[in-house]
């Protein structure tokens, strides 16, 4: 007898053997037909949904991407203090941890005494008057610790300046018993001259803080040169004695003794 090698329609690889069909093989192979319809389908809708989430996610970066302020309110990257402006709300906030920040500030300025006296590290920015110099501090944390604290007329937030009078130290008034044409002459001179010394020039200010006049007053030092002495020595300034000690007092009458001597600035015949 000759096997029947008839395969059921739509089974050709099924394998079932020649002439093997098992009992109900029509509804194993219904059966088979159905599953994969369920996968064709499946698969059908899986390949829909991606394809919508894919629209979706292109629709909204389109979205933010042309929203005014939507992509860049939160910027990713951190600028050199360890954070960044939110472009929408204006608010500069911080990412690095706060000991991090404490370290660094203190890294520039440094209180002995809080709201009292400190030391501070920056770069002379300019010098406008003759006893006084505008200090650039670097680092905005320690710059806005201490600028909080000064008037308007101490402090530029634009450039992160404060400006440091100079201690036991005043050219303008060393020259009072000179005629005006001096005055505004010596005045200019002294401007110059610290100006050029100083303009750019990494330095360190002992300073005492002046609440009623929200303002510093200290030493300046360029390296290991006092710039107060410099300037008694230079004949630029008599040396101003304050009601409070000098702890410097001997340094200081020494310059002004030698500027005498040597008959220079102010001392000149």
């Amino acid at each position: 007898m000759t096997p029947d090698t008839t395969y059921p329609p739509g089974c050709e690889t099924s394998g079932f053997p020649p002439g093997g069909k098992p009992p109900g093989w029509r509804q194993a192979g219904a059966g088979l037909s159905l599953a994969a319809g369920a996968v064709h389908s499946l698969a059908a809708g899986a390949v829909h949904s991606l394809a919508a989430g894919a629209v979706l996610f292109l629709a909204t970066g389109a979205v933010l991407c042309f929203t005014p302020g939507a992509g860049l309110a939160h910027p990713g990257e951190l600028d050199e203090y360890g954070g960044h402006f939110n472009l929408t709300s204006g608010m500069y906030h911080y990412h690095k941890p706060r000991w991090d920040l404490v370290r660094r500030s203190r890294e520039y300025l440094h209180w002995q005494l809080e709201k009292q006296k400190g030391e501070l590290v920056g770069e002379v920015a300019s010098v406008e008057r003759p006893d006084a110099v505008w200090i650039h501090i670097s680092y905005l944390p320690a710059y806005k610790r201490l600028a909080k604290e000064l008037s308007k007329d101490s402090r530029n937030d634009s450039r992160q300046e404060i400006r440091l009078w100079l201690r036991y130290v005043s050219p303008e008034a060393s020259a009072m018993g000179r005629d005006k044409t001096y005055r505004e002459w010596f005045a200019k001179k002294v401007v110059y001259e610290l100006d050029s010394k100083l303009r750019g020039k990494p330095v360190t200010a002992q300073f005492e803080f002046i609440p009623s006049a929200g303002k510093l007053r200290g030493l300046l030092f360029s390296g290991e040169e006092n710039v107060n002495i410099w300037l008694i020595l230079q004949g630029y300034s008599f040396y101003m004695l304050e009601k409070k000690t000098n702890p410097h007092d001997a340094r200081f009458s020494d310059a002004e003794k030698l500027a005498q001597k040597d008959k220079v600035g102010l001392w000149a015949p």
